[in-house]
């Protein structure tokens, strides 16, 4: 998957420079863990591809490739896009979300667009997302986005964060994973505005 742009509705590039520091409770809003069982409580989104996730997942674990937050030109979606595609999951932001995918790049751009959104809590799986099969031989299977949406996604957005940047270096994909991983760090200067075309 190679993403390119950021659609109008969303900009790309880590700025740590400049900015307020971001509020306590919003850096405790984005973090990482190692193991699964870290994070037993919240909702899973299963980023990779359908095939994969449909087959064996997490428990209650919903499907969302990671192709799903691409425009067709290979930009990213706009948030108006992305938080109705969100309630296509049953979330209304106001949940803890853990993000697992084969791919931590993937995992922390996702990761950072949920954040922005409003996600109340993301949690993102630090290592690419093994299934395992227990002793029982029990395999869990995600299930499939909805074609409509479930609930409506209605916490308020981030935009605090979004910046204006005086240059641009990198691509929308790394941008967003580099963004997740500050922030999800605990950089208190970490924000978010548009980057190249790739």
């Amino acid at each position: 998957m190679k993403w390119r742009t950021l659609s109008a509705g969303l900009g790309c590039c880590m700025m740590v420079s400049w900015g307020n520091p971001a509020p306590a409770r919003d850096l405790a809003a984005l973090t990482f863990v190692t193991r699964t069982a870290d994070a037993a409580e919240a909702h899973v989104l299963d980023i990779r591809a359908l095939e994969l996730c449909s087959v064996s997942s997490l428990p209650q674990a919903r499907c969302l490739p990671v192709d799903n937050f691409v425009n067709p030109t290979g930009g990213t979606i706009g948030f108006h896009a992305l938080r109705w595609l969100l309630g296509t999951v049953g979330l209304s932001g106001k949940e803890q979300v853990l993000l697992i995918g084969s791919k931590s790049q993937d995992v922390q751009a996702v990761g950072a667009l949920l954040y922005l959104a409003g996600q109340k809590q993301v949690t993102m799986l630090d290592v690419p997302f093994e299934p395992q099969v227990d002793a029982s031989r029990v395999t869990f299977r995600g299930e499939a986005r909805s074609i409509s949406r479930e609930t409506v996604f209605t916490t308020a957005m981030r935009d605090a964060l979004l910046v204006t940047p005086d240059q641009r270096t990198a691509s929308t994909h790394i941008n967003l994973a580099q963004f997740a991983a500050a922030a999800g760090h605990g950089d208190t200067q970490a924000r978010f505005a548009p980057g190249t075309n790739e």
